[in-house]
């Protein structure tokens, strides 16, 4: 059996992409590669041996954090699991730039 998912119609409004269906996975699909390029930027600005303390790291941590719960008003009671989990990429590679760690340092480790 083939299931057709019909399609849905998609508004942008206030940086937010609304589907029909209200599940937002435009919209996370098109946040998670933006927050990757931030922690990357902020990544070459924090290096693990050296650099700015660790004030200065939550700071730029923050920067991040609020990127990413841009509208959680919204989307926040319909995020579903897998959703979830795209978000977890760009979290755990911000915590390792915090605690200076390296990128061998799983999610849990990191978040801990």
């Amino acid at each position: 059996l083939n299931r057709i998912e019909p399609k849905t119609l998609q508004l942008k409004y206030l940086g937010l992409i609304l589907d029909s269906r209200w599940t937002f996975r435009a919209y996370f699909h098109n946040l998670v590669p933006r927050l990757l390029g931030v922690a990357g930027a902020l990544s070459r600005l924090l290096p693990n041996v050296g650099g700015p303390d660790q004030v200065t790291r939550r700071l730029y941590t923050g920067v991040v954090r609020s990127m990413a719960l841009h509208g959680a008003p919204v989307w926040g009671q319909s995020l579903a699991v897998g959703v979830a989990k795209l978000l977890q990429r760009p979290q755990r590679t911000i915590a390792v730039r915090v605690i200076r760690g390296y990128r061998t340092i799983s999610f849990e480790a990191a978040c801990v």
